[in-house]
């Protein structure tokens, strides 16, 4: 049995996850998480206080904690959980923390109806809190437990906000349907965009959803942006890329490499 497992076993769900969402936030200003989390450390050259910002598939708060501190106390983070063990850890930290400027939303964004089932898998016979996505558009997975959220579009959520300059969304593999369901959100405030997106052919569907508002692709690499051709092969670190309107270019003209 492995180190998760054992944890998980001996603390319980609510102990375990509440262990995992602290252990980050204490290692993370150590600077030693690597480049898995080289994205989370990128924020602090890219958000200014007073920014409006929306972590979308928040899970744990790994980048919803730093968005908050980045931010301060003159701008607001909206964080998207849809899964209630996810959203009820992620509350009691930001409890925690006093994160007064980050308000939390129980929601699917994107989904089709009223309501999404979405459920939590089992992979190599060992529960995976990590990949919990709408079980719709996942069926090849066995899934071990299942819940109803409500489902809304993007543009609703976020249509009484006066602002919002940075995205970041992690929804396995349903990036393209959540942005879809807020285009006139981004046509109205040209946010900068952070999505995980694995496949190819998901990037390619993304860029040219958004390239008419004016975003063009990048990757990270040691702490500055590449222009990304989307029909290329050249992969992102942890799949991650990066969307910049025309908007925000000149003002991150220092970190971009063409």
């Amino acid at each position: 049995m492995g180190i998760k497992s054992t944890l998980l076993k001996i603390l319980g769900e609510k102990r375990y996850l509440s262990l995992l969402a602290g252990t980050f936030q204490r290692l993370y200003p150590t600077g030693w998480l690597g480049l898995n989390y080289q994205d989370v450390y990128f924020l602090r050259n890219i958000i200014e206080k007073g920014a409006y910002c929306a972590d979308i598939g928040a899970h744990l708060g790994y980048y919803t904690l730093e968005l908050s501190r980045l931010v301060g106390a003159s701008g607001k983070v909206i964080a998207v959980e849809p899964m209630p063990k996810f959203n009820y850890t992620l509350s009691q930290l930001l409890q925690r923390k006093k994160a007064v400027n980050v308000t939390l939303c129980q929601v699917a964004l994107g989904g089709e109806g009223e309501y999404v089932e979405m459920g939590i898998p089992r992979v190599g016979n060992v529960k995976r809190f990590a990949y919990a996505r709408v079980m719709k558009y996942s069926e090849h997975f066995q899934y071990v437990e299942s819940v109803k959220v409500k489902n809304e579009s993007g543009d609703h959520l976020f249509k009484a906000l006066p602002r919002l300059d940075f995205i970041k969304c992690d929804v396995e593999g349903l990036e393209v349907p959540v942005f879809s369901s807020m285009l006139a959100t981004l046509g109205v405030h040209h946010p900068i965009l952070l999505c995980e997106l694995v496949d190819k052919s998901e990037r390619i569907r993304f860029f040219e959803m958004v390239s008419p508002l004016g975003y063009q692709a990048y990757r990270l690499e040691k702490g500055r942006l590449y222009l990304l051709d989307v029909h290329s092969d050249d992969k992102a670190i942890s799949h991650n890329h990066y969307f910049i309107p025309a908007f925000h270019q000149e003002r991150l003209r220092h970190l971009i490499s063409l």
